[in-house]
């Protein structure tokens, strides 16, 4: 347990920047993710209402 001991805080200050980069990291992916969702479902949209107008066409 003595290895543990950092008076300085050094170690808590690099913790606290290592979650920080590491939640910033999740975030990016994950509004990454949502984009791509939002685009596929945008696309899916439309081509449902184009099928929806060629099949009113009756063709």
């Amino acid at each position: 347990m003595g290895c543990i001991q950092n008076e300085d805080g050094a170690m808590l200050a690099a913790a606290i920047v290592l979650l920080f980069f590491v939640s910033l990291f999740l975030f990016t992916i994950v509004s990454w993710h949502d984009s791509l969702q939002r685009t596929y479902d945008s696309l899916e949209t439309y081509y449902d209402n184009e099928t929806v107008k060629i099949m009113k066409r009756g063709g």
